[in-house]
């Protein structure tokens, strides 16, 4: 049986890693309580003591505000963290996956989407030390495979840890009837994070390199949310509930769509943002049956 290590095993992706791979691979999960990622030494003797064929790198600070109010923490957790890692892995001749992020593109002044190749403004603290550790990475161990991962989204299942994602607040907005306010402005791919976690496997064997890794499309969250919203209530009219935000990002839209020719022509197929909320929802039948009795 072949080997795992995941970091951030607790965390909103690595703990859905974590669930779906547990009969198949070996995994060891790396998390707060057992690995401080910082602490060079310890992330070696960790790695070592799994001594794992992949390594899959989901820990990180994903608070962008977190980020920008904290770049010394930033940068310890998101690029320390990460070069340790890759270090460690150098040793033990482990591949290293690296989560990485869409918030690169997200100095993009044009509206077109951005090829991994596309080098924009690096706008804020996350993504630029995100840019960073894929710098990093790839000197220290060249056969590494960095995902750029768009906003993601999955129910609050029990027991894996839940994010604050669009569909979470679209339910929340429509349980307790309070209007939600998006902007009309922001331009980006929504991935339902299993998507992400079905396609790990394969991204194992890529060749090395960075690849945009989620949904593509051409909605606004304003356009994104109305279209979800639609399927929630079955056609029913409660689009009173989404106050669009005409002033965000007005003067100069934020475009984080992703090309994702790159991955695709890999054999990875991801469904744009609307067809990836409809297959969540169909795979989930029995939590779509309880929000809508709530409502």
């Amino acid at each position: 049986m072949e080997r795992w290590l995941v970091t951030g095993a607790n965390g909103f992706l690595g703990s859905r890693l974590m669930k779906f791979y547990q009969e198949k691979y070996e995994i060891t999960g790396a998390h707060h309580g057992n690995l401080d990622i910082t602490d060079e030494a310890a992330a070696a003797e960790f790695v070592r003591a799994a001594a794992p064929q992949l390594v899959i790198h989901c820990a990180a600070i994903s608070n962008t505000g977190t980020c920008q109010e904290n770049p010394g923490l930033s940068e310890a957790v998101n690029v320390n963290g990460a070069v340790n890692l890759a270090r460690a892995c150098r040793e033990t001749g482990s591949r290293l996956i690296f989560m990485s992020s869409d918030q690169i593109y997200a100095g993009n002044r044009t509206m077109v989407p951005a090829k991994e190749e596309n080098t924009p403004e690096l706008v804020n603290v996350y993504g630029l030390h995100k840019r960073q550790a894929e710098e990093e990475i790839m000197a220290i161990l060249p056969d590494s495979v960095c995902l750029r991962l768009p906003w993601m989204y999955d129910f609050p299942w029990r027991g894996l840890k839940s994010n604050s994602n669009l569909l979470g607040n679209l339910l929340k907005a429509l349980i307790q009837n309070r209007p939600l306010t998006l902007p009309v402005h922001d331009y980006r791919g929504i991935t339902w994070a299993m998507e992400v976690v079905k396609n790990i496997e394969a991204a194992g064997t890529l060749p090395a390199g960075i690849y945009n890794f989620g949904s593509g499309g051409t909605l606004s969250t304003y356009e994104t949310a109305r279209a979800v919203l639609a399927m929630v209530t079955d056609g029913e009219d409660r689009s009173g509930l989404l106050i669009p935000d005409q002033e965000r990002f007005a003067e100069q839209p934020r475009n984080l769509l992703m090309d994702t020719e790159k991955i695709r022509g890999c054999g990875i197929e991801f469904p744009d943002t609307v067809e990836g909320f409809r297959r969540c929802f169909e795979e989930s039948p029995e939590y779509m049956t309880g929000m809508i009795r709530q409502r």
